[in-house]
């Protein structure tokens, strides 16, 4: 039920309702990550409406930064417009997440009778930076929560403002009215909030009192209304349902519903591993935005993924600057970076006996680079269209092209080297051709070559053909008689031991055997060589991935949590189901189980996007490589215990949904489209068809 004046709630539906009951105080902050709302610029954690300033970053606008007195740059908070009261709190009471409009509801009563309240919020998609908040209390609740403004002219706007010391800053316009109880209606209070923000410069107070007018003008049902509309069309291209499973359902809503929450369509997004949910990691941009989110947002929302791009093409200077401060060529991006495009990744952290160590990621893990291209890559991919990798996104793969040439040794028989790096496996440091990292680099190497062959640019025709001759040359890593590729050189010879040697997977190896022990053996992080295997399966020796699995998989830890995804994705595509079943319900538990403990700062995006592609590029086998495939390839592998698979996407500007089961599939879709399935090549005409 919501507050009066909003109209009537959607109907009750336990695979879109994510609902929280009254829990265990120490729970209190993960939940703030579970209910958070928000619309692309702005986040708001599920605080409750009378904690005050004590609860913690509340409000966070996506891409402003603050530098600290220490110099490290974080995402600065902004005002609230949740908080009502600062006296004393009810109960937390039972909340509502509803994923169809993203509108979060509260109930709560006093055990004792004194005092009940029902409020409702949320962040208006359709108006980035525009916040609704309705509450309903009794006169107990009023007196005991010490309401603010509840006498003063209902038409007053009230501004807050929080300046950056960088430049920029958040300014929120609010307009609160209050309408006393009685002994037939309860007391009410309506908010409406628009935020101007600005990353350099202060914001505008005009544009914020304009943008509060438009949205009053709406009203707050109006602005539901519109709420509802844009989730549905959202929501149209983007749900995935487990027929036969409701709560891994739920689950998987819930995180495309904060995907798609955390991520503008317009401009740019500086998109943090924890969205806009929480502070973690201070809201710097690493792979986790390229890699795992991306992909999703391609698939689903192209206006969206185009945006965080353009965070990387507008940072093309500063990485640019990075190429040439190391004496390379092209374009060098940051491991972590903020609001110029600088590398900000820390270079101190404490290990496990509170002993200071040093953070070598920002100097040696540099496959980031091709991940930006890659990325590039995958829009153009899904979208069906060489336009963006033939302008604004071309320096993207180009330039990335020019510093891995630049970074090549070749060594006197004419083999290509990439020495010192760090590959995503993170446990073993400063090692020479990781395989991933140097696959990686010659798929960009080659796709830049493609596009300058493409244009026919005479002046880049040589330096094309040496980056073809560069990729051709690099080593690889693989062994043509076991099938297996080397993680990196020497790997082969450290202790062979395996994650069930040590414990129960998942656990941080670190912490278990110590730095100093773990980088002796075969223990691995993450998905290295299984990573390569699931970016770019086509660059890939063809029948590698089963050998690979088998061989990395025992060595996992899955000690970060983009692991489980992965793994879950790349058994699918093997036929091992029942295995990456098991995997993909791990992957879920992170921020539902709160597995790391972590989720309290905020909800791991990359966590998020890797369940999806587990399902969809997993279980209902969709691949896509280049911008100008023929046919949408589709190979489903479901486990016994799922009756379907069902999936929407856009492919090619098409509306294509997917019915999967073991074996067969049926493709809808709103144009003529061609799919591969099984080996065989269907045309397939509106509304659809089954094809197995």
């Amino acid at each position: 039920m919501l507050p009066d004046g909003l109209g009537a709630a959607l109907p009750p539906d336990p695979t879109w309702q994510f609902v929280v009951a009254d829990g265990p105080a120490l729970r209190r902050r993960v939940e703030e990550s579970w209910l958070c709302v928000a619309d692309g610029e702005l986040g708001t954690r599920a605080v409750l409406e009378e904690d005050g300033d004590e609860s913690g970053p509340g409000v966070v606008a996506a891409g402003i930064y603050d530098r600290g007195a220490d110099g490290t740059v974080t995402l600065a908070e902004a005002p609230s417009w949740v908080q009502v009261g600062a006296g004393d709190g009810l109960p937390p009471g039972r909340r509502v997440l509803d994923l169809r409009d993203g509108v979060l509801v509260r109930e709560t009563a006093d055990e004792a009778g004194d005092g009940w309240l029902r409020s409702a919020r949320f962040a208006c998609i359709a108006q980035p930076g525009t916040e609704v908040l309705a509450v309903e209390l009794d006169d107990k609740a009023v007196r005991r929560l010490e309401l603010t403004r509840t006498s003063a002219d209902p038409e007053r706007v009230d501004f807050a403002e929080r300046r950056s010391s960088m430049g920029g800053g958040i300014l929120a316009a609010t307009r609160t009215r209050w309408r006393p109880g009685s002994h037939r209606l309860p007391a009410r209070l309506e908010r409406i909030a628009a935020y101007a923000v600005a990353p350099r410069r202060r914001p505008s107070r005009a544009q914020a009192e304009e943008k509060l007018a438009q949205a009053c003008a709406r009203g707050a049902a109006g602005l539901l209304e519109e709420q509802r509309r844009a989730w549905a069309a959202r929501w149209e291209h983007a749900d995935v349902e487990v027929v036969g499973d409701p709560e891994l359902t739920l689950a998987v809503r819930l995180g495309l519903f904060h995907l798609m929450a955390s991520v503008a369509d317009r401009g740019e997004a500086a998109l943090g591993p924890r969205g806009l949910s929480g502070p973690a990691y201070a809201g710097h941009v690493l792979w986790d935005a390229d890699v795992f989110v991306l992909p999703f947002l391609a698939a689903t929302h192209p206006p969206a993924a185009r945006a965080l791009l353009e965070y990387r093409i507008r940072r093309l200077p500063a990485a640019r600057r990075a190429a040439a401060l190391h004496d390379r060529d092209g374009a060098r991006f940051p491991w972590e970076s903020a609001d110029d495009g600088a590398d900000v990744t820390p270079t101190v952290g404490i290990d496990e006996h509170g002993t200071e160590v040093p953070i070598l990621a920002g100097r040696l893990e540099e496959h980031i680079t091709a991940d930006v291209a890659w990325a590039a890559w995958q829009l153009a991919a899904w979208s069906g269209r060489f336009e963006f990798l033939d302008g604004p996104g071309r320096p993207l793969v180009v330039d990335t092209a020019r510093y891995w040439a630049s970074r090549v040794r070749v060594d006197e028989t004419g083999k290509g080297h990439l020495d010192g790096v760090i590959g995503p496996d993170e446990y073993h440091e400063d090692v020479d051709d990781n395989a991933f990292t140097n696959n990686l680099a010659a798929w960009n190497l080659r796709r830049a070559a493609e596009l300058v062959e493409r244009q026919n640019s005479p002046g880049e025709a040589d330096e094309a053909a040496q980056w073809s001759a560069l990729a051709d040359g690099l080593a690889d890593g693989y062994d043509s008689n076991t099938g297996i590729y080397e993680q990196f050189a020497g790997y082969d010879r450290l202790q062979p031991i395996t994650a069930s040697d040590v414990g129960s997977v998942p656990f941080a190896g670190d912490l278990v055997l110590g730095r100093a022990r773990l980088v002796r053996t075969q223990l691995i992080k993450q998905a290295d060589v299984l990573m390569l295997h699931h970016m770019v399966p086509d660059a890939t020796a063809p029948g590698s991935l089963g050998p690979n699995l088998e061989h990395y998989l025992p060595r996992t830890c899955h000690g970060s949590s983009l692991s489980p995804s992965v793994h879950a994705a790349a058994l699918a595509r093997a036929g091992r189901v029942d295995e990456a079943r098991s995997l993909l319900e791990l992957a879920v538990a992170v921020d539902l189980d709160d597995l790391t403990a972590t989720t309290a700062a905020g909800l791991h995006l990359a966590n998020l996007g890797g369940i999806w592609q587990a399902l969809v590029e997993g279980f209902a086998g969709v691949r896509v490589t280049r911008p100008d495939d023929r046919a949408l390839f589709v190979d489903p592998r479901i486990p016994t215990q799922w009756e379907e698979l069902r999936v929407r996407l856009s492919w090619h500007g098409r509306a294509v949904r997917l019915r999967c089961k073991d074996g067969a599939v049926e493709v809808g879709c709103d144009l003529p489209l061609v799919v591969q399935v099984g080996g065989r090549t269907t045309r397939v005409e509106p509304p659809g068809r089954w094809l197995s």
